[in-house]
C-alpha cells in the first residue's frame, strides 16, 4: 500500500518546526560513526541482544562504528521530533509506524529505493514504508498481538484458554481464586495513552470495527465500537485486572509467575519470557478471544535527512537485508516478523514453543493506524480513548462516550 506525502506534511512539519526552537545545536558525529536511535535499546536483555545483533555489521565494515541513542519509549516521539526539528538527531531511527508517517510528512527521511533495488525477498511488512511512490522505510520488526497465558497457573487452577470475552473473565476469575494470581493484565488508562490506544485496537478490530466507512469517512459511534467498549468494560469491572498498575509493572508480575492471562504483542511477550522466574516453556499464546483478528505494531528503520553519512547508513540497511543481517536480527527478535521471511530457528522454537502462534496470527493482523488517516490516527484516537476511560469510570455509557468522540472528530476531520 502506498500513501501520499502531501497528506502528511502540514501538521507534521508544524510540529517539527515548533520543536526545533527547543534544542541547542549538538556537536557533529565522527565521520565513520552511525548513531541509531531506538527505545528498545533500554529493554532488559532483549535490548542487549538486538544491539549485539546489529553490531555484527562492524565485523565486515571495520571503518564504521555503530553508536546507540537510547530513549525511553514514553519520551521517544517528542524527543526525536525535537532533535529533528533542530536539524540534529541520529543517523538512523527505529520508529513505530505512526511516528514514521510524521517523519515522512516533515520530509525528514531519505529515499531508500536504491537500498531495496534488486532485493526480491521483501515481505508485506515493508509495504507501508512507501510514501507517494518513494520508499522511505524498511521493516525492522512487526509485533503482532495474542492472548498469552501462564500454563502452570492455568493447570493448577484447572482453567482453560478462552475463545471469547465471557470465557476470559470466567477463567481469569478461576485462576485468581485457585492460585492467588492476577487474572488478566492490560493497559487501561490515559496515563499510557500512546500504547493503550494501540492495544485497544485489538478489541476494536476484534469486534469488527474499521473506524472508516466505504467512502473513507470516519465512523466512530458504530454498533461494533459500542460492543468493543462494553466488552473491555466487562473485563475492567469484573475484578480480574490490577487497576492502576502501569504495563511495565504488569509485565514484571507476569514474568514472576503472578499472572494468568494478558493481551500483549510478540515483543512484550519475549520480554516476559526472558530472564525471569517463569520458564519460557510455561508461556502459552493463542488467538485473541474475539470474533475477528487483531492488530500489530509495525516498526520501521529510516535514515535522517540530517545525517552526515547517509550513504553509510544506507550501506548498513543493505547489510541488514542480507541473509547474514536478517539471521542475526532473527536470533534476537524472537517471534517478531522481519523484513524478509527468515524463519524462527529450531532452537528458539524448541525453547519457546509459544512463538509459532505469533507467526500465524501475523498473517491476518492489521495495522494500528486508521487507513487514510495514518498521520492523524493518534489525534483521532485521543477522544476515542478519553471516551473509553469515561465508560470504565462509570461517567458515561459506551453510546454516549462514542457519540461525543464522533462529534469532536467530525468537527476536525470530516
Amino acid at each position: 500500500m502506498s500513501f501520499t506525502r502531501r497528506s502528511l506534511m502540514t501538521s507534521a512539519l508544524s510540529v517539527a518546526l515548533a520543536a526545533g526552537a527547543l534544542v541547542a545545536p549538538m556537536s557533529a558525529q565522527a565521520e565513520t560513526t552511525l548513531v541509531i536511535a531506538n527505545s528498545q535499546w533500554l529493554d532488559a536483555l532483549r535490548g542487549q541482544n538486538l544491539w549485539a545483533a546489529i553490531k555484527k555489521f562492524e565485523e565486515t565494515h571495520p571503518d564504521v562504528t555503530l553508536e546507540q541513542e537510547a530513549i525511553p519509549s514514553k519520551d521517544y516521539a517528542d524527543r526525536l521530533m525535537t532533535e529533528m526539528g533542530a536539524g540534529q538527531g541520529p543517523d538512523i531511527m527505529i520508529v513505530q509506524e505512526g511516528l514514521f508517517y510524521t517523519l515522512a510528512g516533515a520530509e525528514f527521511l531519505v529515499p531508500l529505493d536504491d537500498v531495496t533495488e534488486g532485493v526480491d525477498n521483501l515481505n508485506a511488512t515493508n509495504e507501508n514504508g512507501v510514501v507517494d511512490g518513494t520508499r522511505l522505510g524498511i521493516a525492522w520488526q512487526r509485533a503482532v498481538y495474542a492472548l498469552i497465558y501462564n500454563k502452570s497457573v492455568l493447570a493448577a487452577a484447572g482453567a482453560e484458554v478462552p475463545t471469547d470475552i465471557d470465557g476470559l473473565i470466567a477463567n481469569a476469575e478461576k485462576a485468581a481464586s485457585a492460585t492467588g494470581a492476577i487474572g488478566f493484565t492490560g493497559r487501561h488508562s490515559m496515563n499510557e495513552f500512546s500504547a493503550w490506544f494501540m492495544d485497544f485496537q485489538n478489541w476494536a478490530y476484534g469486534y469488527g470495527v474499521d473506524w472508516v466507512d466505504a467512502e473513507g469517512k470516519l465512523t466512530i459511534n458504530t454498533p461494533e465500537a459500542v460492543e468493543a467498549v462494553e466488552a473491555f468494560k466487562a473485563a475492567y469491572v469484573s475484578g480480574i485486572m490490577p487497576i492502576g498498575d502501569p504495563m511495565s509493572t504488569q509485565r514484571t508480575r507476569f514474568k514472576e509467575e503472578q499472572v494468568a492471562f494478558s493481551i500483549d504483542n510478540s515483543g512484550g511477550s519475549l520480554n516476559i519470557a526472558s530472564g525471569g522466574a517463569m520458564p519460557s516453556s510455561d508461556l502459552g499464546a493463542a488467538p485473541l478471544p474475539f470474533p475477528h483478528p487483531g492488530a500489530h505494531q509495525q516498526i520501521f528503520l529510516g535514515v535522517s535527512t540530517h545525517s552526515d553519512h547517509p550513504e553509510v547508513a544506507k550501506e548498513f540497511l543493505s547489510w541488514l537485508l542480507t541473509d547474514e543481517g536478517q539471521q542475526a536480527l532473527r536470533e534476537a527478535s524472537g517471534p517478531d516478523a522481519l523484513a524478509t521471511d527468515v524463519p524462527v530457528t529450531a532452537e528458539f522454537e524448541a525453547a519457546n514453543p509459544w512463538a509459532p502462534a505469533f507467526a500465524e496470527l501475523a498473517e491476518t493482523s492489521r495495522s494500528t493506524l486508521i487507513p487514510g488517516y495514518e498521520l492523524e490516527t493518534t489525534s483521532i484516537m485521543r477522544p476515542v480513548m478519553t471516551g473509553v476511560e469515561k465508560v470504565l469510570l462509570g461517567a458515561a455509557t459506551a453510546e454516549e462516550a462514542l457519540a461525543e468522540a464522533q462529534a469532536d472528530i467530525s468537527a476536525d476531520f470530516n
